[in-house]
Order: structure tokens, then sequence, then C-alpha cells
């Protein structure tokens, strides 16, 4: 019976702490930029933007909490790349404002990236064992196109309760910016989804290795111990100790059963 959770190699502790403290480091740019609109003037809005990226940093380690087990560094690794570009390129630095085409680039990585996303929960639920993966793939897109419904709803939220621009700013006579750029951000969203579907669907049909797909289905369901130092008490209570022993004491009980039912064929037989 295979381990419900297990502990990272020393080199993927080492990566585990860099991508950490780049994680941090851009939340903290975040929240210094956010101090600094407020002090000089915040004429495009990107005070509430910096100060979502420093929120937005500690999503990973909510997570982690919630379900007691690490995120894999290449999930990481992608989560700190967007931050970086969505977050304190585009946002905190006025990066969409200056450069037209990097909003479109930074939706086909997010629809790409919570694709991907996607792949890794169905792991960690041990659901890719059991959808045909034509079926998982398919999910995946449409969790894309659900977070992505999620983060316009935010963002026209946002522009109406706070005064912001995120959506663009209003045209005269309207007081309300045009739908051109929710549909240019859904649609490139869709197609970083859609770029997924094939990369992902051409893996599995070819079981290529340098498409990266089995390997990276491997590392999605690994489970990593989040507390290696945690004392037996704590370690005994996690999700995944309790459904071992559970697995545990059913085949104990179905080994005595059936040195019982041996025991008593030999006394009838006798």
């Amino acid at each position: 019976m295979q381990k419900a959770t297990q502990t990272m190699s020393k080199n993927q502790k080492i990566v585990r702490w860099v991508l950490i403290a780049l994680d941090f480091a851009i939340m903290l740019t975040g929240l210094a930029m956010a101090i600094y609109w407020q002090a000089v003037g915040d004429p495009q809005n990107r005070f509430l933007a910096s100060i979502g990226i420093f929120c937005f940093g500690f999503v990973p380690f909510i997570y982690e909490l919630i379900s007691w087990g690490r995120v894999p560094n290449s999930v990481l690794l992608i989560f700190d790349i967007y931050l970086a570009i969505a977050g304190l390129w585009g946002a905190t630095f006025n990066g969409y404002n200056t450069f037209e085409w990097l909003d479109i680039v930074v939706h086909l990585i997010m629809g790409y990236a919570v694709s991907m996303f996607g792949l890794f929960l169905l792991c960690r639920t041990k659901q890719n064992k059991t959808m045909h993966y034509v079926t998982l793939g398919l999910f995946c897109v449409c969790f894309s196109l659900f977070v992505e419904c999620v983060w316009e709803v935010c963002e026209w939220f946002v522009d109406n309760f706070f005064g912001q621009t995120a959506q663009g700013f209003p045209i005269e006579g309207y007081d309300a910016p045009l739908v051109t750029d929710t549909m240019i951000d859904i649609v490139c969203n869709l197609s970083g989804a859609l770029l997924f579907l094939i990369h992902y669907l051409v893996g599995k049909a070819t079981k290529n290795k340098y498409l990266f797909i089995e390997k990276m289905e491997e590392e999605f369901s690994n489970k990593y111990i989040l507390f290696e130092k945690s004392n037996k008490k704590i370690n005994n209570y996690s999700p995944e100790n309790i459904e071992q022993k559970n697995d545990d004491e059913k085949l104990n009980k179905s080994e005595n059963n059936s040195e019982k039912n041996q025991k008593n064929n030999q006394k009838n037989n006798n």
C-alpha cells in the first residue's frame, strides 16, 4: 500500500524556499508601492491593485493549511511568474496602460495556468485516475473559464464600488467603459485554456515524454507533508493519516476474519 504523504527531497526543499522568498519579495514590493502611491498621489488607481498583490500572495499558503499538503514547486513557480507579470508589472507599475499588448499576454498565460491548476485539483482528489482524459481536459478548460468569469465580476465590482479603472476608463455620456476590454480578456483566457487542452490531449494520446504531461500528473498527484517536524499527535489527525489508518484497520480486520474462517474450517473438518 502506498503512503498517503511523502517528504520532499533536499533539492526540492531548496527550490521551494527560493520560490517562497520570491513570493514574499513580490508581496512586500506590492505593499511598498501601495504606500508610495498613497503618499505621492494615485492618478492611475494603483493603490488597491498594489494592496491586492500583497494579499493575493498568501493564496498558496492558505491552500496548504486547508489541504495539509505542500503546493508542488511547479505550481508555486507558475504562481510567482503570474504574480510578478500580472500583478507587479501590469497593475502596480502601470504596465497595462503603458503596453497595450501586455493585458492580452497576461490573460493568455492565465487561461493556460488556471487550466493547469484544474488538472492539479483533479490529481489531488485522484479523479484523474477515473476520468477519461478527454473529459478531464474539457473540465480544465471549463474551470479556467469559470475563474475568468469570477475575475471579471471582481473587476467590475471594484471599479463600480471603489472608483477603479480595471475594465477601462468610462466613456463620455455613458459613465461606464466599453465591454471590449472584458470580451478581449475572456477570448484571450479561452485561447490559453485551449492551448492547454491541445497540449494535454496530444500528451496523453501520444505519451510523449517531452510534452511532460505524465510527469505533470505524477508531480501533481504527490502530496508532500506540510509540517514534517510536527509531533505525532498532530500528524495522526491529519486527513491523509486518518485515511491511511482506516485502510490499515480494514486490512487487519479482513486478515483476522480470514484467519478465523480458516480455523473454523479446520475444526469442522476434524
